[in-house]
């Protein structure tokens, strides 16, 4: 259950950003349509200009893409903000349950995200209707796959912000989570053929065939920030969809159950510090030794990736896991 209290504290604090966020999910969408029709009547009132047709295709999403950037932005605002400014001390010592506090802000801004945008998916059926386009293109796909997308984005971000200290831990994390199916994956599946030499046509091919394969990558977070998934089923939708409800359990549940007085430190549980620092020293490893071992194309070159990696890894996870941030 959410507080109305709570949930009056959260929307007065960030009423611009829900204000400003929903405007621009609910005009997206309608603004696509009268813009191709702008351009269909430019096209009429051009007597140079032959065969035109009033026709919208949402296949490569144009302003649609950008939703899930909205939805960055408010998680970001609604967590990580409050941890970097400190202010997230205040909110934890109100009345309120840490539940409450995660449902409220989870739920509100997922209700800005998803309501405004279904409110934009209303209103450009209506002016399609109104104005009779002869052709449209993934018109229902794009604008429901747009609203599971920027909702996966969303969910990614809180856990994100659930589970970190600050802005650019959360930013960092889940930008690491975007790809993570593919360091997990391709990384040692490329780094296996260099040091057995098992590759198969071309220089890494796993990666190549990683790419291409689209079941690897809709299971790679990132892949849905390019408009890939359109030309496939709408069944593919269901990936994202999962993925939104398993961020939401991970984001609760470190809310709920990890330290929140580490303000400033990159993970909120310290027992998160070692594993990560190693993770990333690993990839950084292996990723150095591919580049090495690409420019080279020598042994020598991919060992001494290797080593560079692991300087770097080490240091790049001294200076951000293990260093303190302080407040705005």
């Amino acid at each position: 259950m959410i507080p109305r209290g709570l949930l009056y504290t959260e929307w007065k604090k960030n009423q611009w950003l829900f204000l400003l966020s929903g405007i621009f999910l609910i005009a997206a969408n309608p603004f696509m349509v009268y813009n191709n029709y702008s351009t269909y009547q430019g096209c009429l009132n051009n007597q140079v200009l032959q065969d035109c047709e009033f026709t919208l295709s949402y296949t490569n999403g144009s302003l649609l893409s950008l939703s899930w950037v909205v939805s960055v932005v408010i998680a970001v605002c609604l967590l990580g903000l409050e941890r970097t400014k400190g202010t997230m001390d205040a909110l934890l010592s109100m009345p309120y349950s840490r539940g409450q506090i995660f449902q409220t802000k989870f739920w509100l801004g997922a209700a800005v995200i998803i309501v405004s945008q279904a409110i934009g998916y209303g209103a450009a059926s209506l002016l399609i209707s109104l104005l009779k386009p002869s052709h449209t293109y993934d018109f229902d796909h794009v604008s429901i796959g747009v609203i599971v997308i920027s909702f996966m984005a969303y969910a990614l971000l809180m856990a994100a912000g659930a589970l970190t200290g600050h802005i650019f831990a959360q930013l960092l994390t889940a930008f690491t989570v975007t790809v993570l199916p593919f360091l997990l994956i391709g990384l040692p599946a490329a780094n296996l053929e260099v040091v057995f030499d098992i590759s198969v046509g071309n220089q890494f091919s796993f990666i190549s065939s990683y790419i291409e394969s689209r079941l690897f990558v809709f299971i790679t977070p990132i892949g849905y920030v390019f408009n890939d998934w359109i030309r496939e089923r709408d069944l593919v939708l269901i990936i994202p969809a999962v993925m939104s409800l398993v961020f939401y359990l991970i984001g609760y549940v470190s809310f709920l159950k990890h330290p929140n007085e580490r303000n400033g430190r990159f993970f909120l549980w310290r027992k998160l510090d070692r594993p990560v620092q190693i993770l990333v020293i690993v990839f950084a490893v292996m990723g150095f030794g591919l580049f090495g071992y690409g420019v080279t194309n020598t042994m020598f070159g991919y060992l001494a990736g290797m080593f560079f990696g692991a300087v770097i890894g080490f240091f790049i996870t001294y200076f951000t896991v293990y260093r303190k941030t302080k407040h705005m």
